[in-house]
């Protein structure tokens, strides 16, 4: 035990001392921590308006725990959850620790990387890993603080409240990874068991949505936001799994409301503890699980750490045509992407971007305002930008070898985002006609501009990439994607606010003013990048 406190405490002190050993670290935990400051000081600059009805937050909550649960609980259909790191695998597995020891040490530390070898009890190391997942899914929320300057203006909520939100999704996230463990341990190796749980699963999903929209439809009222509002109060949706509960207890601390606060914790360490035994008591042999999400989970960020491009493809992948049959020269990788794209079954609308659509549509729907939901819909997209085939495109040796110039081989790289990013525009901003009552014309510029301000951040994506290349300081390159981002939209934005503010032209003139704008920057951002590809990138010497 001493040497474990010795350890854990070491381990502590060095990571301080290194994060100051390395200016990217350094600069990237400077600049969060501003953020957050800057965020907590402009949100209490408010005009002191009377804030909206909480009633709405609290349903902004549920819809957020609940697509966090639902999102990563149904990766138990695919390679399931580790709680363990590989560390952890090769050396935790095998050590003689009693129980209290290893729970002692889960509660610090994430990873083990000194242990003696013999045999541990299988409940040992489920405790360990229970209490180490719970830190990380505390970590994966952080980015609820820098919410706090339009929910604290809005709805009223102090600094204190969006730490309770804070923790709600963790503790979300947390039951989401142990019942995607739990799923994958009932079903893997059998077909059969998947399909039947993946009916249960979103049969239950099914269930209360149609339950929420009979409700809606049955409340009587003109007002579709009021009725929805209604329908969510039912206390039915208490017992959505893990975001109905855990809801109950967040606006219950909110509140001050003790008994809302004590049926929520009870109810997520009840299922916690089903989770629990059902995993440990039932003899579920969860080790070959384990190595398997592990040696996934590792693999991935083995790959992201040494530049090489990595993606999830279905299991049983139905090739069909071979070849790409298509494209002459430096065409050839778009039709490449077409073909990569069909046999992974990745549309121009995957499950992120259906996601996304909502949560845009629903923050519109909720603020009861649009320019609200187009900034949501800019925010998020920053974050996921990077993710597209050329992203991986570059992290290959094939498309430098091309004997092609390299503007032209740069432009077939992208074909592939043109339609797909008018796409998903379209769907996060097509609801808008019906919800606003707007016109076509504004519906259609809002479109034009999000897509505009993709092809931005993807220039400035590649941007960073030509002069830092691939092989630099991740934590370094992901700073200073967020800061030119950020310093990128500000003509578009000043050129819509002159001329909405001064000139007092339509909204829809306005969003397609910022729309050249942004397209005039994407241009510039891409002719710098031009000569991204002249070169290869040497990531692995």
């Amino acid at each position: 035990m001493n040497a474990l406190v010795y350890l854990v405490s070491h381990k502590l002190k060095n990571r301080i001392k290194e994060i100051f050993h390395r200016p990217a670290e350094l600069l990237l935990l400077l600049v969060g921590v501003a953020l957050v400051g800057f965020v907590i000081f402009a949100g209490n600059l408010g005009d002191g308006s009377v804030p909206r009805d909480k009633a709405e937050l609290s349903a902004i909550i549920f819809l957020l725990y609940a697509l966090v649960f639902v999102l990563t609980a149904k990766n138990g259909f695919v390679n399931g959850a580790s709680m363990f790191s590989m560390a952890d695998v090769n050396l935790l597995f095998t050590g003689p620790n009693k129980s209290k020891t290893l729970l002692s040490y889960g509660l610090f530390s994430a990873d083990v990387n000194l242990l003696f070898t013999g045999p541990n009890k299988s409940k040992t190391l489920l405790s360990y890993g229970l209490f180490s997942q719970m830190g990380r899914s505390l970590m994966l929320g952080l980015f609820i603080l820098y919410q706090y300057s339009w929910v604290h203006n809005t709805y009223g909520v102090t600094l204190l409240d969006l730490v309770y939100i804070l923790i709600g999704y963790g503790m979300t996230a947390f039951l989401g990874q142990m019942l995607a463990m739990l799923l994958y341990s009932f079903t893997s190796g059998s077909d059969s068991k998947v399909r039947t749980a993946k009916g249960v699963f979103y049969g239950m999903i099914a269930a209360f949505a149609g339950y929420l929209l009979l409700l809606v439809l049955r409340t009587p009222g003109d007002n579709w936001l009021e009725r929805a509002l209604v329908a969510v109060k039912t206390p039915v949706l208490h017992f959505f799994p893990a975001a109905g509960f855990i809801r109950l207890g967040v606006v219950g601390a909110m509140d001050g409301t003790t008994w809302q606060i004590l049926v929520g914790v009870g109810c997520f360490f009840a299922c916690l503890l089903v989770y629990y035994l059902l995993i440990s008591v039932l003899d579920i042999d969860y080790y070959e699980d384990v190595l398997k999400a592990t040696e996934v989970s590792f693999s991935a960020i083995t790959a992201r750490k040494e530049g090489k491009a990595q993606e999830m493809v279905p299991r049983n992948v139905k090739v069909g045509k071979t070849g790409i049959g298509k494209g002459a020269g430096a065409a050839a990788i778009a039709e490449k992407h077409k073909v990569e794209n069909r046999r992974g079954r990745v549309l121009w609308l995957d499950l992120s971007s259906v996601v996304f659509a909502v949560v845009t549509v629903g923050f519109a729907f909720f603020t009861k305002e649009m320019i609200a939901g187009f900034a949501m819909s800019i925010y998020m997209m920053v974050m996921t930008i990077g993710t597209g085939r050329w992203a991986k495109e570059l992290l290959l040796p094939y498309v430098y070898l091309l004997p092609e110039k390299s503007v032209k081989k740069l432009f077939y790289m992208l074909k592939e985002q043109i339609p797909a990013l008018l796409v998903q525009s379209a769907v996060n901003f097509i609801p808008f006609y019906f919800i606003f009552h707007c016109d076509w014309l504004t519906v259609v510029s809002f479109i034009l501009a999000r897509a505009c301000a993709a092809w931005m951040f993807i220039g400035v994506d590649l941007l960073l990439h030509r002069w830092f290349g691939a092989g630099s300081s991740k934590a370094l390159l992901l700073t200073l994607y967020f800061m030119l981002c950020a310093v990128v939209t500000i003509p578009g934005i000043i050129v819509a606010v002159v001329l909405y503010q001064s000139l007092f032209l339509p909204l829809s003139f306005c969003v397609l003013a910022m729309a050249a704008a942004e397209l005039l920057v994407s241009l510039l951002l891409l002719f710098f990048s031009r000569n991204i590809l002249s070169a290869s990138e040497c990531n692995n010497t």
